[in-house]
């Protein structure tokens, strides 16, 4: 069990101890911890709940200590970015098996840099490389000529196509696909009608250090060069990156959205659940796109934008109040008409 005094972890996160240190195992929602478990708050509105709670230590922002006087209490400037620190310090690994199965199938010229953990029914075609204590779990595929950047972990039944490369210290979740041709058909007439001809696909994929891509999530192989995916980037589950995609370092891809072939994403991109890109679309540096939206053409860098298509998330919060009222302005109209 991991232990650790709060004035150590204290230093860790940069945050300000205030009470009693002691040792602690770990961290909890505020219903289920123990007394030597941390807790954590962000606002007001937790207070009493975190008041009430067993748990001995509260993480929260600066000046809420007074409303712990039977608790120590770590204060921190960012309570999201400290708790996410803290989690690193207490998470739950389970030791992989390290080693190479007999019942792994690797081709020839493949160059595995060991230690590694490379599992039963992995499957590794001529050519790859695998770095130092990357692990493989049961059903993972390795494409031809792929390079696997060391301490990446890839978890069972995900298929990385040829010639793909990943980066250092990635995490690729369950069921992702890496290098899959793009979605790309020209559309020959014909006396029926026309016929969908395939257009193959001849570029790679590339993936940056330190990238974590989510359970089912697919990446898309470029046309010609390179689909790439930047340093530091985090996919969730079940997105969709087209072929030629840019996506540049520290972007925040959420779950079900699809970026259109040859659309770019520059730096510090977030985009929430379920965000439509157009092809060729270009959403500049730290712009936001809200839940639902649909990009087409170019987003300034910086700006938040909301809605179908996407305009400026203030002037789309508006336009939503007045479509609320659309009926009862209608009547209205209809009144004045007659």
């Amino acid at each position: 069990m991991k232990k650790i005094k709060l004035s150590e972890l204290a230093k860790k996160i940069n945050g300000n101890l205030i009470g009693e240190d002691f040792e602690i195992v770990g961290i909890n929602a505020i219903p289920l911890a123990k007394e030597n478990e941390l807790i954590f708050i962000d606002s007001l509105k937790k207070v009493a709940e975190a008041q009430r709670a067993k748990a001995k230590v509260v993480l929260c922002p600066g000046g809420f200590a007074k409303y712990f006087s039977d608790k120590s209490v770590i204060e921190v400037g960012d309570v999201r970015v400290a708790f996410a620190k803290i989690t690193e310090i207490f998470k739950k690994d389970i030791e992989p098996w390290w080693g190479i199965s007999s019942q792994a199938f690797i081709e020839e010229e493949v160059k595995i840099e060991e230690p590694c953990a490379i599992y039963p029914w992995v499957y590794i075609q001529r050519g790859a490389k695998i770095g130092k204590n990357v692990i493989l779990y049961p059903g993972v595929f390795i494409g031809s000529y792929s390079e696997i950047g060391e301490n990446t972990i890839i978890y069972p039944n995900s298929v990385i196509y040829p010639y793909t490369k990943i980066g250092k210290n990635c995490i690729i979740h369950a069921g992702v696909i890496i290098g899959a041709d793009g979605f790309g058909f020209a559309q020959e007439q014909t006396e029926e009608g026309y016929r969908n001809i395939k257009i193959y696909h001849f570029g790679i994929v590339e993936i940056g250090d330190e990238v974590e891509i989510g359970a089912n999530t697919t990446i898309d192989r470029a046309v010609f060069g390179k689909t790439i995916i930047g340093e530091g980037t985090k996919i969730d589950n079940l997105v969709q990156v087209g072929h030629n995609v840019r996506v540049g370092k520290q972007n925040i891809l959420v779950s079900h959205t699809a970026i259109g072939g040859s659309a770019i994403l520059e730096d510090y991109v977030m985009l929430a659940g379920q965000v439509g890109i157009a092809p060729y679309s270009r959403i500049g540096k730290g712009a936001k796109v809200a839940a639902k939206s649909g990009v087409v053409g170019e987003i300034s860098p910086g700006e938040e934008v909301a809605g179908i298509p996407a305009i400026k998330a203030s002037l789309w919060r508006r336009a939503v109040v007045i479509f609320s009222k659309l009926p009862e302005l209608y009547k209205e109209i209809k009144k004045l008409l007659k």
